[in-house]
Formats: structure tokens, sequence, C-alpha cells
């Protein structure tokens, strides 16, 4: 395992990009996993439990359970270990990592724990180490016109999500997958740190994914789907705590006009409520429709039930009509063809308040984002064995002028100015604020085993770029990543192995071009080797 963890995967540690939950997904496309759960909320208890269920090898050899104490209703067991790294050679790339942080070179992260159960109680502790030398690398230059860095401050003061953390070595021992529960029925209480995944997208989720660190909630969620006369419903509740990165912005001392333009925040937690509630109507097997919801606002603000509660669209606070609390949502279809061995889905969210059918087509002007995708299994002539083809598109940036001046990107907020982060890392679509994505994949799938090979290009934030550039006339400045990435994902017994490796080129990085050569050159484009390898055991 030491040796495999040379190399490093960042997403092993939340189990939703590992290549479990997305094997576990997989299997309901071929029938082997019940329609009636729409796989909509993911966790890493979820992942691991849905393989131990799907991969006989995957447990232990122990036939009593694999405990190492089972005395009456008492049962402690070993939960799976994992140790993951990340490598970027010239700067950070890769989200959907959890603990770990936009960082060059190497970073590695070890997870392992206990679980202990004795009748509806249980305690998962699953806590993560985190390390990273965190490698200094090129960040917005200093050499980029006053004007420009104006309007990127736009951006840095109205949310906390820093290019770098820092100069120094990062290293951080976090409460990871852990949790105290109560169960009663197919319903869950507790108190969790776990990341928490909502929604129909596989690498990207408006509202809630695994970007950022998991931060430490009170939930009430669904562990089996409640099934009713009209169908079967899941769903969760949480409230919990959001923190700040203590990170500084770049060049803090920097002016514009005699005005400084970095403005200190308000270091107050910050506290979120949040829903999602997802429905497989009985009369279309394989629909599942739903939405989702967030607010957060500073835990000094709160004034009442209707900040407690994700209420918004219900009832209004006195601090939501001051323009103190902020809150998005989106609505989500995930469409599932068993006997075509394809699925569809696509989630549509605004940034300013939760959606309904009715504001998403009667509002304009409106920050407005999606993510919408399609898979399909293709059998090929050997049994079981698959050629999966795949596509996912997200689209984050903002649909008007007049909210690009404004600086109304998604995940940000002019009043609780860290925006919607955790620690310093977007809570929702881990490719950021103003941000495109195109992404192609074609593979070949056996059972959990798959190699493919995917092509995606990414936009970054085109909010700024229109707000800080489109006045030049220069169209052609906009920073575009072009990746080809080799992926692999094998099990082996109770072994799960999971590997990238991507070519990156940066084009016109971090928008800059060479002011000698004039318009319409080249800029500054640079290569990025960027890998990922983890090894899972489930002890």
């Amino acid at each position: 395992m030491l040796l495999a963890s040379v190399q490093g995967n960042a997403q092993s540690s939340s189990f939703l990009e590992d290549g479990v939950q997305d094997f576990v997904r997989r299997e309901q496309l071929l029938g082997k996993v019940d329609l009636t759960n729409s796989l909509l909320l993911q966790s890493f208890t979820a992942g691991y439990q849905a393989t131990d269920s799907l991969l006989p090898a995957w447990r232990s050899n122990n036939k009593k359970g694999y405990s190492i104490l089972k005395r009456s209703s008492v049962k402690l067991q070993w939960l799976p270990f994992s140790s993951a790294l990340q490598y970027n050679n010239h700067h950070s790339y890769g989200w959907n990592d959890g603990a770990m942080i936009p960082a060059r070179g190497l970073q590695g992260l070890i997870s392992g724990g206990l679980f202990l159960e004795s009748g509806n109680f249980s305690i998962q502790l699953k806590p993560e180490f985190v390390y990273t030398p965190n490698n200094n690398f090129e960040t917005f230059p200093a050499d980029h016109y006053d004007v420009f860095w104006s309007k990127y401050y736009q951006l840095l003061n109205k949310s906390d999500i820093p290019e770098q953390f820092g100069d120094k070595s990062y290293h951080k021992i976090l409460p990871g997958q852990s949790s105290i529960r109560y169960k009663a029925g197919a319903f869950s209480v507790g108190l969790s740190t776990e990341n928490i995944w909502w929604g129909p997208g596989r690498y990207n989720a408006l509202v809630m994914s695994n970007n950022a660190p998991g931060f430490a909630h009170i939930t009430i969620n669904t562990i089996a789907p409640i099934v009713t006369g009209i169908g079967s419903f899941e769903g969760q509740l949480i409230a919990g705590n959001l923190t700040s990165s203590g990170i500084t912005p770049p060049d803090t001392n920097r002016y514009y006009n005699g005005v400084r333009l970095y403005q200190p925040k308000n270091e107050a937690s910050r506290y979120i409520a949040g829903i999602m509630l997802s429905w497989q109507p009985k009369w279309v097997k394989g629909l599942y429709v739903g939405f989702t919801k967030a607010s957060y606002l500073y835990r000094s603000d709160i004034s009442g039930i209707a900040d407690i509660f994700p209420l918004e669209g219900l009832v209004r606070s006195t601090t939501e009509i001051n323009g103190k609390k902020a809150s998005l949502g989106s609505l989500f279809a995930r469409y599932v063809m068993p006997e075509e061995h394809a699925e569809l889905y696509f989630e549509f969210g605004r940034n300013d308040k939760s959606p309904s059918l009715l504001n998403i087509v009667t509002d304009n002007g409106y920050p407005r984002g999606y993510v919408a995708g399609f898979r399909k299994l293709f059998a090929t002539k050997k049994q079981n064995q698959f050629i999966e083809f795949a596509s996912e598109l997200t689209q984050m940036q903002l649909p008007t002028a007049e909210l690009i001046a404004q600086s109304a990107s998604w995940y940000t907020h002019p009043y609780v100015r860290q925006g919607y982060t955790n620690k310093g890392q977007v809570l929702g679509a881990g490719i950021g604020p103003g941000t495109n994505s195109q992404m192609l994949d074609i593979s070949w799938v056996k059972g959990f085993n798959k190699v493919g090979l995917k092509f995606e290009r990414i936009v970054r934030n085109n909010d700024f770029y229109y707000n800080a550039f489109v006045l030049t006339n220069d169209f052609t400045r906009h920073w575009i990543d072009v990746s080809t990435t080799v992926h692999a994902d094998w099990q082996f017994n109770r072994f799960i192995f999971s590997s990238q490796m991507a070519l990156v080129r940066s084009l016109n990085y971090e928008w800059y071009i060479f002011p000698d050569l004039g318009y319409f050159k080249n800029g500054y484009d640079v290569l990025n080797f960027h890998a990922r390898v983890s090894l899972a055991y489930r002890l």
C-alpha cells in the first residue's frame, strides 16, 4: 500500500470518485440495483455498504461479518483503509478531492477507522490526515494592470476561494467521514462530518459535492427509499457550521483610483441549512425528480426559525429581507433505462434564491447554471464486458452583462463574503464560479474494472473574463484548459485501486498574454501533468 500511494487520487477520501460510487450507479444501468433507489444522495457510508453487497470479494474472509468484536448487540468493525495522493507539476488542478487543497507538487491523504454499532445507535470514526509541501506556483500575475486587479478583487472580496493556501507546508488531521447516528426504520438522525453529494451529476453538482472538506452538521436523512402509494422518496435535511480558510488574498496593498482593493472579511462562523428531496413516481420506472436548496448566513445574524431551517421560498426572515442571508438551489431529474443500459440526467439551478418551476420560467436575468449528461453501455461479444460512452456538460457562466458587471457569480455573496465555501473551497461544482466544462469519456468496463480515455475542455471563470477584458476587444484571452486523461479502476479481492493521468494544456494561463506581441497572438500557454492514484483495502 505504501508503494501504491507514491501517487494519489484525492477523491478516495469520500468514496465518491474512486470508482466505488460510479460502479454502484453503473450496476443500476445493468439491472443489478433496485430502481427504487435514486442514488442521488451519496456519501462514504452509502458507497462502501453498497459495494459490500455488490462485490463479495470486497468483504472480509471472516464469515461473522468481519467483526473484530461481536457480543450480543454490540458490533465493532474495521472501516476500509485508504491511501491517496495527487500530483501536479506546474499548478493546482483537480477538484472533488475533499480534505485536499489546491496545490502544486505531491499531496497525500490517509484515512481509516472503526465502526461501532449497538442496537439502533452507531458511531463511525474515520479521520483523515492530509499533507502537502504546498510548493509555490504562478497565480494571478502581479503585472496585470490595476484595472484588471480591481475586477479580480470583486471576486476575491465576495468569496473565500484562494488559489494557493499560503506559502508553507500544509498538514491537517480532520474528522473526515465520521458520524454518530440513531436509526429509526428508514431514517437516520445524527451528527456527521461526512462529505455529501446531492443530485445526478457525475463530475459536478450545483449545490452539494465532495469538493470541500466535510463540515460538522446535524442530519436527518433516509437510509432506504420510503415507498408510498405514489412512488418512493429519499431525502436529507442538514444544519451545520462553515469555517473560513484563514488565507489572505494576494497583493492586499494594491490600490485603484486611490481606493484600496482589499476589503477584510467578517471571519465569524457561518450557519448552513439545506434540504434535498427526490421522488421516483411509481408510474414511470427509472425516473427520479427532485430539488435541492441551501442557505447560509453569519451565526450572529440568525433572527428566528426561518433562518434555522431552509424555508426560503416559503417564509422570508428579517435577515433575508435585509440582504444578510444567501441562498441557492436546483431542480433535477435522472432517467435510468436498464433495458438500454443507459441514463440521462439534468440539474438546473439558480444562485440567488431557491428555484421553482414558476420562477425559473417567469424570472429573467438571474444567476443560473446547469449540469447535463448521459451515459450508455454497449455490450461487446464477450460476456459481461461493455464499452461505455459518456458525456457531461456544466455551465456556470452568468447569462447577462448586468450580472457580470455586478460580479454576481455562483458561490459569491456581497454580505456573507466568504460565499458558499468551507475551509476555502466551494461546496458545489468544483470547477468554480463562472466556469464551463465539456467532457467526453470512452471506457472498457467489466464489473468493477474500468479503463478509459477522457477528453475535457474547461473555460475558466468567464464571468471574470467578460468583466475585466471584454473592453480590450481581445477575444482570444479566455483561459481554457484542454486535457486528455487516461484512467483506470480495478478491484482485486479486498483491494480497490484507482488511477488517472492527465496532460493539461492551459491556454492563456491566468488570462495572461505577452504585451509586446499585441492582440490575437498566442498568450501564456503552459503544460501541466496531473496524476492521481489511490488504494483502498477492506479489512
